[in-house]
């Protein structure tokens, strides 16, 4: 099941690694610049319950030079969690002994 994180980004961050020429920026054939990212799903929330780390993904020949550069962070939606069915929400089901499979 897919999950909707929010979180943010910090793009004074991002501009100024960009200027630096960070290893994680290339130009694409269209023109435009994009940053690599890695994502990482914490197993424990933060003090402010945020569960995912952004950092720029440097190239693998680079990153003990560059260090680790986060830039930003997410967490789960508030409210978005499905609910867990009941035993009881399936009483009024119907039966499914006819279908052809």
């Amino acid at each position: 099941m897919s999950k909707l994180l929010t979180g943010s980004v910090c793009l004074t961050d991002l501009i100024e690694q960009a200027k630096k020429k960070h290893s994680a920026f290339s130009k694409a054939n269209n023109g435009k610049i994009y940053g690599n990212i890695a994502i990482w799903l914490n197993d424990e929330p933060d003090k402010y319950g945020n569960t995912v780390s952004i950092q720029l993904n440097s190239e693998k020949e680079k990153r003990d030079s560059e260090g680790k550069i986060y830039i930003g962070n997410a967490k789960p939606l508030p409210g978005q969690q499905p609910a867990q069915i009941e035993e009881t929400d399936t009483n009024d089901l119907p039966e499914t002994d006819d279908l052809p499979f």
